[in-house]
């Protein structure tokens, strides 16, 4: 925690030093060299960090690297540090051959104080890579920053498993990128590949163009679960952002259920000759309808939805059902949001079933639709589930 309080007091200071740094000593005192001492190197003991350390190679004599980062006498990182008013893009050339000139050394920075650049030698054994495989900015460091940096510090460099880290690092940045692009616009073939688990109906471009919104919806949910998981775990969160996070799953309420919608979508882009609404059904819907109204329930965009599985009656979208009716079952159910318990907990003479979870919450037999206004309190709170 040492650690992370002083990196957050010296990204505090990189802005009020800054208008006061006027050439590249003024920046190693005043934002380098605490930088070091941060991450527990002896500034001042030259066995330790040398300033100004001989890096000749081949022709090239009298070249000098800013300061050599040395365990136990040895260099293991050579840092070229430049003023913090300059731009670093035209400067590794210098480092390169500093690297280079040193097997013992494999890593190397390149900084102005803000900015850091970290090198190593992934492409080519004993040859500075272009491309630096960890880069941040002092100024705005964030946590998962600081984490990486602490493998840095005196007390953990371990030089071959930096080395395989830094080479973790490049892969997880560019499956990052390759990821973040794929969800925010995904292509066919990532489309097929999540639909394909769902049904066996050909997937057509009108389907792939249904449901390229689904998807990216279904992603956005997934990556706010994964975070919302992660800050339960963490910390106790405020009640108002638990019921940010509880409105925002309110859509889908479990994986299941949603699998179970997609399918249905699908279903209806091939519209099946068996399908056939009955009178049962339409006078189920009926009756909802008339149990939601007198509940003083917005019913304007309730609507119904007939599947080769059962109908269902739900609130604009299919996410939002709350009650699918099967009259095609030896015994006629439906099947509702709410679980049993709370089924039993607010009508007593209840008994319900449990079914698979890609079905419902629970399941109330009955012989015909009439005999539905006996569960209008079940109905209503299954309805006020998912509004």
């Amino acid at each position: 925690m040492e650690f992370v309080n002083e990196l957050k007091k010296l990204s505090d200071q990189v802005g009020q030093r800054k208008q006061y740094i006027t050439n590249e000593e003024a920046t190693k005192q005043s934002l380098i060299i605490p930088f070091l001492n941060a991450l527990g190197y002896d500034v001042f003991n030259p066995y330790e960090v040398e300033p100004e350390y001989g890096a000749d190679f081949g022709s090239k004599k009298g070249e000098k690297v800013d300061y050599a980062i040395k365990k136990d006498g040895i260099p293991i990182i050579f840092i070229e540090a430049k003023s913090i008013h300059e731009k670093l893009d035209n400067h590794n050339g210098q480092l390169y051959r500093y690297f280079n000139s040193n097997p013992n050394v494999k890593f190397s920075i390149l900084t102005n104080g803000d900015y850091f650049h970290f090198y190593t030698d992934l492409d080519q054994d004993n040859i500075m890579d272009k491309t630096p495989f960890f880069s941040f900015r002092l100024s705005t460091i964030s946590n998962v920053e600081i984490e990486t940096l602490q493998r840095f510090t005196k007390d953990n460099f371990e030089n071959e498993r930096l080395v395989e880290y830094a080479q973790e690092l490049v892969y997880m940045t560019n499956i990052n990128i390759t990821l973040k692009e794929l969800f925010k616009n995904p292509s066919d073939e990532f489309l097929r590949f999540l639909i394909k688990d769902f049904t066996n109906t050909r997937i057509t471009n009108n389907v792939l163009e249904r449901f390229r919104p689904i998807i990216k919806k279904a992603i956005n949910q997934t990556m706010l679960g994964i975070i919302s998981d992660g800050l339960f775990k963490e910390e106790k969160v405020t009640e108002i952002f638990q019921q940010e996070i509880a409105t925002k799953e309110a859509a889908v309420t479990n994986e299941n259920l949603v699998v179970e919608d997609i399918e249905d979508e699908l279903e209806e882009d091939n519209i099946n000759p068996n399908i056939i609404t009955t009178v049962e059904e339409l006078r189920s819907f009926d009756i909802v309808r008339e149990i939601l109204l007198k509940a003083d329930r917005d019913v304007s965009e309730i609507r119904y939805k007939d599947t080769v599985r059962y109908f269902g009656i739900l609130n604009k979208v299919s996410t939002r059902w709350f009650i699918r009716i099967n009259y095609d079952a030896k015994i006629p159910h439906f099947n509702l949001r709410i679980d049993s318990e709370t089924c039993k907990s607010i009508l007593q003479n209840c008994n319900p079933d449990v079914p698979s979870k890609k079905e419902g919450l629970s399941r109330i037999y009955f012989e015909k639709p009439e005999d539905i206004y006996q569960y209008e309190a079940l109905i209503v709170a299954s309805f006020d589930s998912v509004f």
